[in-house]
């Protein structure tokens, strides 16, 4: 019963993150058609600098909450479930003041002296409004995924999503044309005006759970102290990895440009190189997050329920569940990243590099997918901190070879995307390696792993077939492309079952359950 209930727990999540994906690419797509591949170069240089201010208050303490409020759930206790998100609310409003107000002081240092573009400044401080309300919408919707509320969670990124995405591009058009510059500093503005949407439909359903559940709370008094400790406890290992990521990630976005400009380009041809594959070609290979994301979300609250009633049995089966799937939609994935890359940079964006790009990225997919899931179990577990240091050492390794082959003219971006593989293969390698010091994982590499490497050969065949056919009878338009493509997945999915791979009637079951209740 509990395996059912966090499958479907999971499907939800999938469903919503498929969504809200799928929203986004299409988004970032029609963006970069609009303000180029300079303006998506501009957006991610700033990005990593609102990561950072966003870390403190959105790495590790949500996660707490998450662990905490289901552990209170599990007891019934409704009102210590609410205590500990005031309690965690006020201390994110705080720190996130603070860090506002840092950001504001020090914006003409950050762009004068560290990202060394001085049209930045101005995105800098639109920046500001964002960190206070990504911060408090992020505690209130890991509250709900405590709570295994995961409908509410979704819909709210749904609505962040959607008015993020009209926003920016009805303000896009209304101005069109417009310059890079311009559109950049809409698109940073749409961050705060879609988390601000998100966020009251966020309070809006607090509210009315709070009226349901007055009748039946269970009053269980937990010492703020005790909150206040037990947050800190969870989020700080996180947060100091997540922190330690952030400022790797932002050297990274600093130091690659100025490596590509002494391999030989000139400043304007960094950032379109940098755009085009922090911006246009990764959101690829983050693709399987779509659906590791929603297995992450939903083992963490799970697994702490698990561990506080000591059932370790049920932890291995959840977790080996959870390295399976994630196994099944990552290897089909990487193989039509690495088989037909040029292809989808061309049908995406119409730009053959970005193609080239994805295609040297595509090996790292499966590897970050695994970390991706094996970091949100060992997190589950209480093993933060070793998860952290596994995190930190590949960021470390990334940091390093990007440092000496990007510059060198034989390698150019081409050695970030061996840095890149290199740091995706060690934290996946070392992520596993911890995970069976703990647990006894239950994988069955048949129906794991080699009945999905062969299903994606055939796969990866019947897309050459039909790619023929488009060809032959002069078919070539997005629609026969998407077709095939999704024609292929489907062949995908139907050998897996018929090779007892997919547990189909186990998914039925769930389905029929939840459909009756």
């Amino acid at each position: 019963m509990n395996k059912k209930n966090f499958i479907y727990g999971a499907m939800i999540l999938t469903f919503v993150n498929f969504i809200v994906r799928a929203m986004g690419f299409a988004y970032k797509i029609v963006l970069s058609k609009m303000i180029g591949a300079k303006g998506i170069g501009l957006f991610q240089l700033i990005n990593p600098v609102l990561m950072l201010f966003l870390t403190l208050t959105t790495a590790g303490i949500p996660i707490a909450v998450t662990k905490l409020v289901a552990k209170e759930e599990a007891k019934n206790n409704y009102l210590g479930s609410r205590k500990i998100l005031r309690v965690s609310l006020y201390i994110t409003l705080i720190i996130s003041l603070i860090l506002s107000l840092i950001l504001f002081l020090t914006a003409p240092y950050i762009s004068k002296n560290i990202l060394k573009n001085k049209e930045i400044l101005s995105f800098l401080y639109f920046l500001i409004p964002a960190i206070p309300i990504v911060s408090v919408s992020s505690v209130t919707r890991a509250y709900f995924y405590g709570l295994k509320k995961m409908a509410v969670s979704g819909s709210s990124q749904i609505i962040e999503q959607i008015a993020r995405i009209l926003f920016v591009l009805i303000v896009l058009y209304l101005s069109y044309p417009i310059s890079s510059t311009y559109g950049t500093f809409i698109a940073i503005l749409g961050l705060s005006v879609g988390e601000l949407f998100g966020l009251l439909w966020l309070f809006l359903s607090y509210n009315i759970l709070k009226l349901r559940q007055k009748k039946i709370a269970i009053t269980k008094k937990i010492p703020t102290i005790k909150i206040v400790k037990s947050l800190f406890l969870i989020s700080l290992p996180i947060t100091l990895s997540s922190l330690f990521h952030v400022l790797l990630t932002i050297s990274n976005t600093i130091l690659i440009p100025r490596r590509l400009i002494m391999a030989g380009y000139t400043s304007e041809q960094a950032i379109e190189i940098f755009g085009r594959v922090v911006g246009m070609a990764m959101p690829f290979i983050f693709l399987p997050f779509i659906f590791t994301s929603a297995l992450v979300t939903n083992i963490i609250p799970n697994i702490s329920e698990q561990i506080s009633r000591n059932k370790i049995s049920e932890i291995e089966e959840s977790t080996s569940l959870c390295l399976k799937i994630t196994f099944l939609l990552a290897i089909p994935i990487t193989f039509i990243y690495a088989f037909y890359s040029i292809q989808l940079g061309n049908f995406i964006y119409n730009d053959e590099l970005v193609g080239r790009y994805l295609s040297a990225l595509s090996y790292s997919t499966l590897f970050l997918s695994l970390h991706h899931t094996a970091s949100g179990i060992l997190h589950g577990l209480g093993k933060q901190v070793k998860a952290s240091i596994n995190h930190l050492i590949g960021m470390s390794i990334q940091l390093s070879i990007t440092y000496f082959l990007v510059a060198n003219p034989n390698f150019k971006i081409y050695g970030f995307f061996i840095a890149f593989l290199t740091c995706s293969v060690i934290m996946c390698s070392l992520d596993f390696i911890v995970l069976k010091q703990n647990i006894n994982i239950k994988l069955n590499i048949l129906n794991s792993i080699i009945k999905p490497i062969l299903s994606s050969f055939i796969m990866i065949y019947f897309i050459k077939i039909g790619f023929y056919y488009i060809n032959y009878f002069n078919l070539y338009n997005p629609y026969t492309i998407l077709l095939n493509y999704v024609m292929s997945v489907f062949i995908y999915l139907f050998l897996l079952i018929i090779s007892k791979s997919l547990p189909l009637n186990t998914l039925l079951k769930i389905i029929n359950k939840n459909k009756h209740n």
